[in-house]
């Protein structure tokens, strides 16, 4: 989906709107859409992150490191790597209700792509109808905070088992933003997140990050600063290719990113899958500390040779 003009875009994004703005719920699966074992058929892919062009700290952590378990920790350090990757998504529903969501740059030759899920894009129903839109992308948000400013969007995209089928198993999506007259690239001015497609879905020593507004078994959170939690994914199941990872974050956390190999001395790590979705019970409340994110293989590397050509 093609974006609609830029200033009117940054107009409407007034402070109250910003504030009202709610995060995305999980909203029940249809029966046509019950995750299944994707058929990934295309090469593997990667590429690694960068660095910032202009001179700033690359330390990537708290002064004691990177020891967040599952349950989510407060990152430390705004304004360094990999925190200047990692922001908030603005955007208006289909229903012209705001929203936000979590989403990171990743590594593109238009140096201006961020990652994030599907359903932070579409609300997955199929049509035109169902497409978010006045995206607008807030890196290294901090309490009300924008330090590094604000990119409006120009192209969005997910997978079509998501835009068709609300299927969880291709719940990816990627947006292209547009350069700031004052800083330029997003990739030059913040840095980038490598990526790891279509490699597997077991994965030791995974840092996920987000702004979450609620979690499992938690009340402390605001969906106003960056948490990470760090772990293991596992595959989901023989027959289901999603992947598992007990990490406590929940609504406003969705699309942040899951980063292999994260080192503090660069800042940068491998994106191989993106917080997506839960178990809930009626009343949104999780029922497990297992967050699940689709397996990056075919669908994130379609989305991606789309989104990164605009």
């Amino acid at each position: 989906m093609n974006k609609s003009d830029s200033k009117s875009i940054q107009a409407h994004w007034t402070a109250e709107r910003m504030r009202a703005a709610t995060p995305e719920p999980v909203v029940a699966v249809p029966d046509k859409a019950v995750p299944e074992q994707v058929k990934n058929v295309l090469p593997a892919r990667a590429a690694e992150g960068s660095l910032p062009t202009r001179r700033i700290s690359r330390s990537a952590g708290p002064s004691t490191g990177l020891l967040a378990g599952q349950r989510a920790e407060r990152w430390g350090r705004q304004g360094s790597m990999p925190a200047l990757t990692i922001g908030k998504i603005y955007y208006t529903r289909n229903d012209n209700s705001s929203g936000y969501c979590t989403g990171s740059v990743i590594n593109a030759a238009n140096k201006n792509t961020v990652w994030t899920s599907g359903h932070c894009v579409h609300a997955g129903s199929g049509g035109a109808s169902g497409w978010f839109r006045d995206f607008i992308f807030v890196p290294d948000a901090d309490n009300g905070l924008e330090p590094q400013g604000r990119w409006t969007w120009r192209y969005a995209n997910t997978t079509n088992g998501w835009f068709n089928n609300h299927n969880w198993s291709y719940d990816i999506a990627a947006i292209a933003f547009n350069p700031q007259p004052a800083r330029g690239n997003l990739q030059d001015w913040l840095g980038s997140q490598g990526y790891k497609f279509n490699q597997g879905q077991a994965w030791t020593g995974i840092n996920a990050f987000g702004f979450p507004q609620d979690g499992y078994q938690r009340t402390d959170f605001t969906g106003n600063d960056l948490w990470y939690c760090f772990g293991n994914v596992t595959r989901a199941g023989s027959s289901d290719d999603r992947m598992h990872m007990n990490n406590d974050m929940f609504h406003g956390s969705s699309g942040g990113p899951w980063l292999q190999d994260l080192q503090v001395s660069r800042g940068w790590g491998y994106i191989i899958g993106a917080n997506s979705h839960r178990d809930v019970d009626a009343n949104q409340n999780p029922t497990s500390i297992v967050y699940k994110s689709p397996y990056h293989g075919d669908g994130a590397v379609n989305v991606y040779n789309d989104v990164t050509a605009h």
